[in-house]
């Protein structure tokens, strides 16, 4: 059983909200062995006391209530391999996650505009030794979330297409100690869409204008030199890039 106060930002409208309560019940199962290791995880949450109000965003003039519930179940798997292929190590990771809650605005319990139904990534490193290099290259997968849509009669009932994003690295050990390392993210490009954004009014034939909810960028790139500072000299952050 855990709790949580209520979020700062409502409780300066509203000082007398109680905390949110959740009840966790968790399974899991670990294996490792000879460069082998995987990982399982099943899950099953309820919410209580999650907080309610009756308007399009938080404000002072709000009604606030702790009436909200919810629910989510789903499951975790992690597998990686560091010893079948000399100086590679790869890892697939896989997440389902089932949300309903009643919370916030809802008028009953749908699927959070935050959750991803589905979520998958592999990843890929390979220690180039006489480059004193390390290459690596994530591939992920994330389902489309839901969104509201003012335009059509069910709540929270429109869905986003799923993306994928590709990223790369590299890290040159300038020294035992010392990285310097470059990263790109979505290198292929991807165009995400969010969800939308809908006008606060109808236009004049009734519908609601929105544009998408995008990324800022494309791509991010970063090129960092990390120093490792330790008693122990072999020390570094190589496994961690």
């Amino acid at each position: 059983m855990n709790n949580q106060q209520a979020p700062s930002l409502l409780l300066k409208y509203n000082p007398q909200l109680d905390w949110l309560a959740a009840m966790h019940y968790i399974a899991n199962y670990f294996y490792e062995k000879s460069g082998h290791l995987l990982r399982l995880e099943a899950y099953h949450k309820t919410y209580d006391n999650l907080i309610k109000y009756n308007s399009q965003r938080p404000k002072y003039d709000s009604r606030y209530d702790n009436k909200g519930n919810g629910k989510v179940k789903g499951f975790d798997v992690f597998y990686k391999n560091s010893s079948s292929v000399k100086n590679l190590q790869c890892w697939i990771s896989y997440s389902y996650t089932d949300s309903k809650r009643n919370e916030a605005n809802y008028p009953y319990m749908v699927t959070p505009s935050y959750v991803y139904k589905h979520s998958f990534s592999i990843v890929g490193k390979y220690w180039f030794a006489g480059l004193r290099s390390q290459l690596s290259l994530t591939n992920s997968f994330v389902s489309g979330r839901n969104y509201n849509n003012p335009n059509q009669t069910l709540f929270m009932n429109a869905h986003t297409k799923g993306y994928n994003n590709l990223s790369m690295s590299w890290s040159f050990l300038y020294s035992q100690q010392k990285i310097v390392h470059f990263s790109v993210s979505n290198v292929l490009g991807a165009s995400p869409i969010y969800g939308y954004q809908y006008a606060n009014c109808p236009n004049t034939q009734g519908i609601y204008d929105r544009r998408p909810i995008v990324p800022t960028a494309k791509r991010f790139v970063f090129l960092g030199y990390f120093w490792t500072i330790s008693k122990n000299e072999k020390d570094n952050q190589l496994d961690h890039l």
